[in-house]
């Protein structure tokens, strides 16, 4: 599999059949060049312009969106509700969490989580190997946060979107506070990694910070 960041929370997910799954395409007005790869999928956790932007993906990918399981690409996506914010959604609105399988390893997207989640959904969520999560605050979860939320996932990789770069217009924290203390790999624009050389645990889980060109 490989997994390469378009920036922000875009992130372009390609198997070993050339099967490509792209999460959360944002707008021009977010700073990074236009995600303009092709799909086969795009996963949408919120209809705000820096997630949504589906028209610029070539290919004509189906669109899944929402809470519940669906099947598109011959691939399985579980929706998880949850909220933009700490309030139960009444600041930004509703979030889902989507988590599939691709090449045997499992993925896991939160969006724009705002808050921590329950050990209902965290249960439901099982057994995750790659975790994407929003580290910035402001609008999403913070570093503090986020690393909470790993403690309750337990992912092998975790992945950090959603954090201030020079490419970025408007203001969130870096991921300087998230990495912290913590074991981080860079391995440029692109992760590739199989189930084979997953982390195997047991020292907490592998931060992979990736360059979004």
């Amino acid at each position: 599999m490989k997994i390469s960041w378009l920036g922000h929370s875009c992130f372009r997910i390609e198997d070993g059949s050339g099967r490509v799954v792209v999460t959360d395409p944002f707008d021009e007005a977010v700073g990074y060049p236009l995600p303009k790869t092709k799909a086969d999928v795009v996963t949408i956790s919120h209809d705000h312009h820096d997630h949504n932007n589906v028209r610029t993906l070539k290919g004509n990918p189906a669109v899944v969106r929402g809470p519940g399981k669906k099947a598109a690409a011959g691939i399985e996506f579980r929706g998880i509700a949850s909220y933009h914010d700490d309030q139960g959604g009444k600041r930004r609105g509703k979030n889902t969490i989507f988590s599939f399988e691709m090449d045997g390893i499992r993925v896991c997207h939160l969006g724009d989580l705002g808050h921590l989640l329950s050990e209902e959904d965290a249960a439901a969520l099982g057994e995750v190997d790659v975790l994407m999560i929003p580290v910035g605050g402001v609008y999403t979860l913070d570093a503090g946060g986020a690393k909470k939320v790993v403690g309750q996932i337990r992912p092998k990789v975790v992945i950090p979107m959603h954090f201030m770069t020079p490419a970025l217009t408007f203001k969130v924290e870096s991921a300087d506070r998230f990495l912290s203390g913590q074991r981080v790999e860079r391995p440029g624009h692109t992760l590739e990694v199989s189930k084979e050389t997953l982390p195997k645990g047991g020292e907490g889980p592998l931060i992979v910070l990736l360059d979004y060109k």
